[in-house]
């Protein structure tokens, strides 16, 4: 049996600086067209609820790499409307893999 995703609790209405490696500078386009994209999830059940929808970068940017850390940086704006709620962001990187990070919104 999977185990169920962690729950990371940010504030509703912040931007959350989401951080991975890739191994090294595989360019800016290594996101598939369509994602980040966020969906509602249900805290108690551990699952999504409803239809995924396109996300919100933070200060307009979407995606930056940083050559030191070798890490790539997306700064998703959640909003303030989904306090109480929890939403998972779901990202598709171009080579087709998935991965998902889900958030307690106060």
């Amino acid at each position: 049996m999977e185990a169920a995703p962690a729950l990371n609790v940010v504030r509703a209405g912040s931007s959350v600086p989401l951080k991975f490696s890739l191994g090294g500078d595989k360019g800016l386009a290594v996101i598939a067209a369509g994602f980040p994209a966020s969906v509602q999830f249900d805290c108690a059940r551990r699952e999504p609820v409803g239809d995924p929808a396109a996300t919100i970068a933070a200060g307009g940017s979407s995606l930056s790499y940083d050559p030191a850390s070798g890490a790539c940086t997306y700064a998703w704006k959640t909003d303030k409307a989904w306090a109480g709620t929890c939403r998972a962001l779901v990202l598709k990187l171009a080579d087709d893999t998935w991965h998902m990070a889900v958030f307690r919104l106060k």
